[in-house]
């Protein structure tokens, strides 16, 4: 390919010193032919590197692929509502206190990822969604309470060893009954952030923090669980993925 380009600009060249300037178009061209190959080879890594990214980036759904509990279990609180996964919804009845699930599979969410499921509170009086979740490691959780303390209050329990509604991720919201909720949440080893619709309700530096659950039967919803307070609700769309360091 080299000499071909070569021979036509030699052709179209004036004939002077032609031996010298046959070899400087030579080098000329072939370096110019280099620099297309290694512009091509940089693109095709940037593409390959890119999909290889969005691979590991895609969503895992959490709900069960078949009717049934899949690879969650009923939690034992004592006086807990009944649970049902049906068609990807699951429904926590109230229970006289605590009810709730907890997840036993493989695909446990490892930080740094986000988390996103929609929730609804359908009758009761407090949180329609506690999500417990690990956040350095499987050992360390903390859970997400969206409706606590009376049907208001959205945080993470517990930081430093204080609840939602004693610590800065606590704010008071609003929540009708029967309306659905989209709930993100991003969990990185330092940080912990939260939205509810298009809110950010929560953005707070976890480094040097201690990180850990609300002593008590919720320690059961660990690492990965779903639960309510004398609340009946349904959450759907339960899925996570992963995000970049």
């Amino acid at each position: 390919m080299i000499d071909s380009v070569v021979s036509f600009l030699v052709d179209i060249t004036p004939r002077v010193n032609s031996d010298a300037m046959t070899q400087s178009i030579r080098v000329g061209v072939g370096m110019f032919l280099l620099s297309i190959i290694v512009s091509w080879a940089d693109e095709t890594g940037a593409e390959l590197e890119k999909e290889a990214a969005g691979a590991e980036r895609k969503w895992v759904s959490l709900a069960p692929v078949k009717e049934g509990m899949g690879s969650w279990k009923a939690l034992n609180f004592g006086g807990e509502g009944d649970t049902t996964w049906k068609e990807g919804t699951l429904t926590i009845e109230e229970g006289a206190e605590l009810s709730g699930v907890v997840f036993r599979g493989k695909d446990l969410p490892e930080a740094p990822y986000e988390l996103e499921l929609e929730a609804r509170r359908t009758s009761g009086v407090d949180f329609f969604c506690g999500l417990t979740l690990p956040v350095r490691d499987s050992k360390t959780c903390v859970t997400f309470i969206c409706g606590g303390w009376g049907g208001g209050v959205v945080g993470f329990s517990s930081l430093d060893g204080m609840d939602a509604s004693e610590n800065e991720t606590g704010s008071y919201q609003a929540f009708k009954d029967k309306e659905w909720y989209k709930i993100r949440l991003e969990i990185r080893k330092d940080s912990l952030k939260a939205w509810v619709g298009k809110r950010e309700l929560v953005d707070v530096n976890t480094k040097g923090r201690k990180l850990g659950l609300r002593f008590g039967d919720i320690e059961k919803c660990a690492p990965l669980g779903l639960s309510t307070w004398q609340t009946t609700a349904e959450l759907r769309g339960l899925r996570w993925r992963k995000l970049p360091e």
